[in-house]
């Protein structure tokens, strides 16, 4: 299945409104733990504990708008033609691959939120040797989420179609021997143990 929005080879990103979702989430996060460090800050009575209280509010507010552009810029996903791979992180950069073939579950969530900017968030579940499922990526800030788990679900078949059957770890499973030339099999057994009986009469 082709994609118009996820071609193959061509990174993609989350939708920009992901960037206002965070930022609801840091504002609501600041008016509450910012408001009891400026509240300690004045029951405490000494101006300079109130000032460093207020300061480190400012600075936490100045880094996150430094932080969050620069984390948004900093993601980006890709199909490939036999994994999907993905990168984030602005001093911790993280990057990350995995085979379709690994790929058991895709799930689509979508918060209040999320419902309200009109984008989705899709974990692609893997199983590993334990056996436990894990979420291995997580594609956040994506609006054509339908889209995009068909596109994957079609990558999936392919590459199993192509590399043959694998169990939920991703392990290739043998395929059964195929039985090509019975007769011709049977008849030189036949023959092997008539040789045998009359070797076995002298």
């Amino acid at each position: 299945m082709k994609s118009s929005h996820f071609p193959l080879f061509t990174p993609f990103k989350p939708d920009r409104s992901i960037v206002s979702l965070f930022t609801i989430i840091f504002v609501v996060a600041m008016l509450f733990f910012g408001a009891i460090f400026v509240a300690a800050g004045y029951l405490s009575g000494s101006l300079l504990i109130l000032g460093a209280m207020v300061a480190i509010v400012l600075i936490v507010i100045c880094w996150y708008a430094f932080w969050i552009w620069k984390y948004y810029e900093s993601i980006w996903f890709e199909l490939k033609d036999d994994e999907v791979s993905w990168k984030r992180g602005v001093w911790f950069r993280q990057t990350g691959i995995v085979p379709y073939d690994r790929i058991t579950n895709i799930d689509i969530y979508q918060g209040p939120l999320m419902r309200y900017f009109g984008f989705s968030l899709i974990k692609l579940q893997t199983a590993g040797y334990s056996g436990q499922y894990k979420a291995e990526i997580t594609l956040e800030g994506i609006v054509e989420a339908e889209e995009l788990r068909e596109t994957l679900r079609s990558l999936i078949r392919d590459t199993r179609t192509m590399s043959g059957a694998t169990d939920a770890t991703g392990t290739r499973v043998k395929p059964a021997m195929a039985i090509s030339g019975t007769d011709e099999l049977i008849t030189e057994v036949r023959a092997i143990r008539e040789l045998l009986e009359k070797r076995g009469g002298y």
